[in-house]
């Protein structure tokens, strides 16, 4: 019973967060960026006789060059696309990155709560894992605020 009473409490974190209005944004700031190289790779590689010959190619060659799997099947020629294709992974690098740690920090702050609300006598001897918590929190929120400058 108390594993589904987590498990619920779990899920409802993660919707909320899947709500929130910075997962929102970073969805669509991504996908935008992705869709954007699949444009520019479309109009760099459609006449060089390769790979990529339709629009749907470029945005499935953009999104498998973002997400890390990169099949292989649809690749860029040109040296431009080439090139393209590096900065593309790198991009994809931080927005999985940024994913990760929203999730990270939705889950630590869950766990941050659960401790807070013990009775006195229980706190007590957790406070040493609350200041963990506490600070694994602010090393993430570091790292996101230093992603989103960027």
């Amino acid at each position: 019973m108390r594993i589904i009473k987590t498990s619920l409490k779990f899920n409802r974190a993660i919707f909320k967060l899947l709500k929130s209005e910075s997962f929102l944004s970073l969805s669509i700031f991504g996908n935008s960026i992705v869709l954007l190289f699949a444009l520019v790779c479309y109009f760099i590689e459609n006449d060089k006789g390769a790979y990529i010959n339709s629009p749907m190619d470029a945005i499935w060659w953009a999104y498998a060059t973002a997400t890390g799997v990169g099949y292989g099947d649809v690749i860029p020629v040109s040296t431009l696309g080439k090139l393209l294709g590096i900065i593309l992974m790198l991009l994809g690098t931080v927005l999985f990155a940024t994913f990760t740690a929203l999730f990270a920090k939705t889950i630590l702050e869950d766990e941050i709560f659960v401790v807070t609300q013990k009775d006195g006598e229980n706190l007590a001897s957790d406070t040493e894992l609350l200041d963990d918590l506490k600070n694994h929190k602010r090393i993430i929120e570091e790292h996101i605020s230093k992603l989103e400058s960027k």
